[in-house]
């Protein structure tokens, strides 16, 4: 029982060995080895070299244009985004001409000033002078009614039972006035 083969059904039979852990698969540039990438910008380098020494003209036009970049001092420094632009300080936003200057700000504050001290003694003089007419309002007022009071023609009710009966009455009940109400006027 040594050395005696097993035979092996054919399902069991392996086919050529093949390595897609570097294939590029899916999209262009999916899984595609760094490494390579650097072999084939090699050989584009030194196939552009020996042209170049072929032809020895070197001139700036000939070689390809490089691509402006932008400001990026202090940007992206950990991921290296190069597209994006520099930040402004806010204070760099500021329009210098929009400023003014110390003597106009306190020009205007004088100014400013002035007009409410004005507005305000328009206020104060328009309030006296309606507090005025109000208090001649009430004096007139005040002076019509003791006047009105001193043309009544009174009449002393003597007699209890004719009291009595007026004040039965709401017409004779306002005609009657106490004695203290007639030395006030």
């Amino acid at each position: 029982m040594g050395d005696e083969e097993v035979p092996v059904p054919p399902q069991y039979t392996t086919g050529p060995v093949t390595d897609f852990r570097n294939a590029a698969l899916g999209p262009v540039g999916y899984k595609m080895c760094r490494k390579r990438k650097m072999q084939e910008y090699q050989e584009q380098v030194d196939l552009e070299e020996a042209q170049m020494d072929e032809t020895e003209e070197v001139t700036i036009a000939a070689a390809p244009a490089k691509r402006l970049k932008l400001n990026t001092v202090g940007v992206g420094k950990t991921s290296g985004r190069g597209w994006k632009e520099a930040g402004e300080r806010a204070g760099s936003l500021r329009n210098p001409l929009l400023s003014t200057s110390w003597e106009k700000k306190m020009a205007d504050k004088a100014a400013a000033q002035q007009f409410k001290a004005v507005k305000k003694a328009a206020v104060d003089a328009h309030k006296e002078k309606k507090q005025k007419l109000r208090t001649q309002r009430e004096a007139n007022l005040k002076r019509k009614e003791e006047n009105r009071r001193k043309s009544l023609v009174t009449q002393k009710i003597s007699n209890p039972a004719t009291l009595k009966r007026m004040l039965k009455s709401k017409k004779d009940r306002k005609k009657l006035m106490t004695a203290d109400t007639l030395k006030s006027v």
